[in-house]
């Protein structure tokens, strides 16, 4: 338990009525769980107490500033009312992260950020995590700092939503610089302005450039261009 949250609590009640023992024991649940917050189900569960008392108790706590109340991640229906010791953070667990705003996904935001990272993916051809994530950040479009790993789960969506194409370098023409089977994003041949089923399309899938195996392929061998069956599909594409 956080004790500048317990010591602060304490000077706050000092020239306040005392608690109650059901305001107390609803309020050391409360602090217990940091970070994460408990929402009143769950004190009613741990608690056996009836509803009519957490909600008497945590009015009182929140007027006297002990607790507050935050809105968790929406879950089909409305946000999740979760409380929580007034001085604790949510955790990205409960507030959804950088993705959220009070329990709902930014959309404004998450939708601006797609547009950076097709904006730098049609200009330079093929981007990487580290780029992208670089660009992003350089271009200050949130309060903080989007970490990396939030990064990869939007180019991941991206690709689902088939907004990006995941391939590997080959370290050859527009992969140049980049290192061999890292992974890399480009656009689909639809978002490059191509027909569906155009011979260039069919070059552009060329089965090598999401191979994982690619570091280790060479002429003669046992991963080879001559026995892979991907390979001899994708040249029997018909002009």
């Amino acid at each position: 338990m956080n004790r500048a949250v317990v010591a602060a609590g304490k000077r706050k009640r000092g020239s306040e009525p005392p608690l109650t023992r059901d305001e107390q024991q609803i309020l050391d649940l409360i602090l217990s769980k940091e970070s994460s917050g408990i929402q009143p189900r769950e004190i009613k569960y741990q608690l056996k107490l009836p509803d009519p008392v957490i909600t008497k108790a945590s009015k009182a706590l929140l007027a006297k500033n002990l607790i507050k109340e935050v809105k968790g991640v929406q879950r089909g229906g409305a946000a999740r009312k979760i409380f929580m010791g007034f001085n604790f953070t949510p955790s990205d667990v409960v507030s959804g992260g950088i993705w959220y705003d009070n329990g709902k996904i930014d959309t404004e935001f998450v939708n601006g950020l797609k547009m950076l990272c097709l904006s730098m993916v049609r200009k330079s051809k093929v981007a990487t995590l580290e780029g992208l994530h670089k660009f992003v950040n350089d271009a200050k479009v949130a309060k903080v700092e989007i970490p990396k790993p939030q990064m990869d789960e939007l180019l991941t969506s991206m690709v689902l939503e088939k907004e990006l194409l995941e391939v590997k370098s080959t370290g050859m023409g527009v992969f140049c610089g980049i290192r061999i089977g890292e992974t890399c994003y480009k656009l689909p041949a639809a978002g490059r302005g191509q027909a569906k089923g155009s011979i260039t399309g069919a070059f552009a899938s060329i089965p090598c450039g999401v191979c994982p195996r690619i570091d280790v392929c060479t002429p003669d061998g046992v991963i080879s261009p001559t026995t892979c069956v991907y390979f001899s599909q994708w040249l029997d594409i018909k002009l």
